[in-house]
Parts: C-alpha cells; sequence; structure tokens
C-alpha cells in the first residue's frame, strides 16, 4: 500500500487518541451504544471548542483533548470486549480528503496497523544484538558481510566519545526519512537500511527472518510515536544504543512543553541498562531552564548503588564544569517503579513509596 501525503496527514489526526494503541469505552457506555465483541464500527472525532468528542452512532463521548484540526476525523475500529465489559476499540482506518474532493474511507495496510499497536519497546532489536542470531546467518552464504556491517553498528563503552553517540542518533529514527524527504542519501551504515537489507535477502532464500522483521518493527513503531508526540506539539524520541563489551541502553529524550509559558517547558532523559557488570540501572534527568538538573536513579546492585553515593561529587563536579547545574540526586537501591522504559517516559510525580537516599550535591 502507497501511503500518501494526505494519508499520512490523516493518519497523524486520528493517532493522537490511540497512544496505547486502544481507546476504551466503559462497560455502561459501551453496552448502552450495543457494542458487541468482534464488530466493526466507524466513528469521527470531532474538537468543539476545549472539548472533544467520539460519535459513535448519536452518541457522544468525551475524550481526552487532543490537537488535531479539521471539522472531524472518520475512522474505523474493532470491537473488543473485555470481561467486565469494557470496549476496546483498535483503529482500523482513517478518512481522506482535500480541498473540494470528498472525503474517502481508506483501510490501513496491516503493517501499518503492526506499528499502531505495537508496544514492546525495543525488546526484539535487544536481542536481535545480545542473542547469537546474527552470527549464526553470518555462515550463510553471501550474508557474511552484510551482517558484519550490523554488528559494526555496536559501540564501545570504553571508548565511548559525544561525536559516536551524535552520529549514532543521526542514523536513527526519523531522521532517515527528513533526508529522504530532502533527496538526500542515507549514510550506507544506516541501522534500519541495513537490517531491512538483511530482511529482504532473507526472505529471497527462503530462511527464516522473524527475528529481523520484529526488530524492524520495534525501530518503526519508535518513528510513529516520535510523529505523534510532534504532532501534539510535543517531543518524544528513544532508541537503543547497542555496545560490543556491555549490553545496551535504552534511551528516550522528551520536551513538555506548557502552551500558556514556553520558558516552563521541560527536558526529560531516561535511560535503562541491565548487564552483568552494574546490574540493572535506570536513570531519570530532568532539564529545567536551560542548565539546571534533577537527577534519579535506581539500581538493583548494591555495590552499584554504594558507587552512585560515593561518587557523587565527582560526578557534580564534572557536570559544573560543563556548566551544569545539579540542584538535586536522589539515589535508589531497588527497581524503577513501572520497570518499562516506556513507563520511564512518563513524570513520577507525587510518589511516596521510594526508599532511596538523597545526596547533598552542594556538601
Amino acid at each position: 500500500m502507497i501511503i500518501t501525503a494526505d494519508l499520512a496527514n490523516a493518519v497523524s489526526k486520528v493517532n493522537p487518541i490511540f497512544l496505547e494503541g486502544t481507546l476504551k469505552i466503559a462497560s455502561a457506555e459501551a453496552k448502552a451504544v450495543g457494542l458487541r465483541d468482534g464488530q466493526i464500527i466507524q466513528a469521527v472525532i470531532e474538537n468543539r471548542g476545549d472539548h472533544t468528542k467520539l460519535l459513535i452512532g448519536n452518541k457522544e463521548f468525551e475524550i481526552p483533548k487532543n490537537l488535531h484540526t479539521g471539522d472531524g476525523s472518520k475512522f474505523q475500529a474493532k470491537v473488543s470486549l473485555l470481561a467486565n465489559g469494557t470496549a476496546v476499540l483498535t483503529p482500523a482506518g482513517v478518512s481522506v480528503g482535500s480541498g473540494t474532493t470528498p472525503n474517502a474511507f481508506v483501510p490501513l495496510s496491516p503493517h501499518f496497523m503492526n506499528l499502531l499497536l505495537h508496544s514492546s519497546g525495543f525488546g526484539n532489536l535487544s536481542s536481535l544484538y545480545g542473542s547469537g542470531i546474527l552470527p549464526s546467518l553470518a555462515a550463510k552464504a553471501g550474508l557474511g558481510d552484510l551482517i558484519s556491517r550490523i554488528l559494526g553498528l555496536r559501540l564501545s563503552i570504553n571508548n565511548l566519545t559525544s561525536g559516536e553517540i551524535k552520529n549514532f542518533i543521526m542514523n536513527f529514527g526519523l531522521f532517515n526519512e527528513a533526508l529522504l524527504s530532502k533527496k538526500q542519501k542515507l549514510n550506507p551504515n544506516n541501522q534500519k537500511v541495513l537490517i531491512a537489507q538483511l530482511v529482504r535477502l532473507l526472505n529471497e532464500r527462503g530462511i527464516e527472518s522473524q527475528p529481523l522483521s520484529k526488530a524492524l518493527l520495534d525501530i518503526e513503531a519508535s518513528q510513529m510515536e516520535t510523529n505523534q508526540s510532534l504532532h501534539n506539539r510535543e517531543m518524544f524520541f528513544s532508541l537503543i544504543f547497542p555496545f560490543k563489551e556491555f549490553g545496551a541502553w535504552n534511551f528516550s529524550f522528551s520536551k513538555t512543553q506548557n502552551p500558556e509559558n514556553e520558558s516552563s517547558s521541560f527536558y526529560t532523559f531516561n535511560l535503562h541498562s541491565k548487564n552483568e557488570t552494574i546490574g540493572e540501572v535506570w536513570l531519570r534527568v530532568v532539564v529545567k531552564d536551560r542548565n539546571n538538573l534533577s537527577m534519579q536513579m535506581w539500581a538493583t546492585d548494591k555495590t552499584t548503588y554504594a558507587k552512585a553515593i560515593s561518587t557523587s561529587d565527582k560526578l557534580n563536579a564534572l557536570l559544573n564544569d560543563a556548566g551544569l547545574k545539579v540542584s538535586s540526586f536522589e539515589v535508589f537501591n531497588e527497581e524503577r517503579p513501572g520497570n518499562r522504559l516506556e513507563e520511564a517516559s512518563k513524570p513520577i510525580l507525587g510518589e511516596k513509596n521510594f526508599s532511596g537516599i538523597s545526596v547533598d550535591v552542594e556538601a
């Protein structure tokens, strides 16, 4: 299926409602409308001043405010009823039209639907680098060089530089499509391109390619999530850094804007890693006023936890030298609440159940 500009725009109008892949309707309301399990329905999303309405037949539902424009976005969805009677709507298509052209309903392709509903983070991509899948495929005729290029994308923790991190980020996610839209060439060592080439070659040879296809799905679903946040006038970007000797880092970056006061916007950086050397570690950094940092760290390994506390003064000095001020640094010897990177991207406000230590960074 070819996704035209009109279709891409229509999808972006609908997608913000389905940030978790689905939209739920309470049991009583679902029963009142007569929704049935497996039913395919057509619905409309409309902005009415400060309210956003979901229209199914002659019934209206109040849903969280979204920022799409236009008189309405028509979409199709499949109904799934949970045991408690709650109806879960899964989007299946959008309405496309421009100018004087009448709206036409276009179903989304199965692959596009997979991207909308994909929610495994980078588990498949991480497994691809961390397991023996790629080395085992290298023995297949004609694939060794391509697999070596993919494995060569891994960074080295021992001599990591800011330039390498920047280059890796620029070869990930929506940056690829941004270059293509400007008719510019991609870096030949582009992660998504190389994995896609390997999938194509495996399929041509009749070799199992599902693990790599799922890894591609991780990347493209991340691109979709970034596009959704941009449509909501926010920013969210996530990726995984694979290392040769250290496992991987899951990393996300977001900017939350205050529409009434741009200067009060803040940036959030989240990092998650797990390996035999340091155990499992989560780091969350909130940046306000350009250089004011609030940091939180969760470490399951006691040695890592103790080392973070004992070296906090060195970290503070290093950041100060870079022109950054650490206003707070909290360290916890436990798993991060939620225990998932996508959960980590959400602000943790009002939490009362942490058992850790606040490091006095100004002592």
